[in-house]
């Protein structure tokens, strides 16, 4: 552990902490409270308010704590939390079996022991693959691909906002009622394209949904795409380098919320928090220096 908290405090930004650590406490002070279906304990007008309220700085830990440990495993996201991370994202397949995982790749090559599809894989034949890759691989052993149940149940655990990213799902009904089962529907955030969220927004009229925008396309593309797809929680989740302050107000003009992808650079973190953006996804922006102890824990 001494190892891990001297790699995070090379990375500790001390000007986030109290801002983010202040807004956990207020976001989440009824996080006893679970959901237990379709239906939501929060007005659908509201979620994104909940979600967004006030002016703190908010940080969504990439993939987990991925600039500290293996990307997409529970312990990055254990990380994440006890880091005390507003939000922790992670990208979402499907098994040949019908089980949701915690993968980015299409193929298990890069981050495992094995090779071939995600999807060809049963469940129980993925967990007999072993993570070999990523950070700080090497003070680890026996790493496995983690559900995304197990994903739920560690941000409920540490009180952070799940933020989930679709990669490769078929069944979009067993998803929602993995995420309505963790209680967790009125404080989560899926990402995804648009294909995906309009499958996710056909069944369910009020959960939050943001589209993954790229630079190549003006930021007018997407929300024009998601002022289209329905509901009131909605957002874009914008790639860093193409937001301006004119964009970020305009997105947000649009009762939108405002997401920024992937930024480690404290100082343009900074800037941005300034625009006004409601959320910065981070492989390395630490939210607390106090030794990786959260409250919730």
């Amino acid at each position: 552990m001494h190892n891990i908290r001297k790699k995070l405090t090379i990375f500790a930004v001390l000007m986030f902490a109290a801002s983010v650590t202040l807004n956990i406490a207020a976001s989440f002070s009824d996080r006893g409270a679970t959901v237990a279906s379709s239906e939501s304990t929060v007005p659908e007008e509201t979620i994104k308010d909940a979600l967004f309220g006030g002016d703190a700085a908010r940080f969504v830990a990439h993939r987990g704590y991925s600039a500290a440990a293996p990307e997409n495993t529970t312990l990055a996201f254990e990380l994440a939390g006890k880091s005390q991370f507003w939000g922790i994202e992670t990208d979402i397949s499907q098994t040949y079996d019908g089980e949701f995982v915690c993968m980015h790749d299409d193929e298990v090559d890069r981050m495992t022991d094995g090779t071939g599809l995600v999807g060809s894989y049963t469940y129980a034949a993925l967990r007999e693959l072993t993570i070999d890759d990523g950070s700080n691989i090497d003070f680890y052993q026996n790493l496995k691909i983690p559900s995304m149940t197990e994903y739920l149940n560690i941000c409920i655990t540490y009180g952070c906002v799940p933020v989930i990213e679709i990669k490769n799902i078929t069944d979009y009904d067993k998803f929602l009622q993995t995420i309505y089962d963790s209680g967790v529907k009125d404080r989560c955030i899926v990402t995804g394209d648009i294909e995906d969220l309009s499958e996710i927004r056909a069944r369910d009229a009020d959960i939050m949904l943001m589209v993954i925008g790229f630079s190549e396309n003006d930021y007018t593309y997407y929300t024009e795409i998601m002022s289209n797809i329905g509901g009131v929680n909605n957002g874009v989740l914008y790639n860093s380098p193409a937001v301006t302050q004119e964009a970020a107000a305009d997105i947000r003009s649009q009762n939108l919320a405002c997401g920024i992808w992937t930024l480690n650079s404290a100082d343009e973190a900074a800037q941005y928090l300034e625009y006004g953006v409601d959320y910065i996804v981070t492989d390395a922006i630490p939210a607390s220096l106090d030794l990786m102890i959260n409250a919730n824990e």
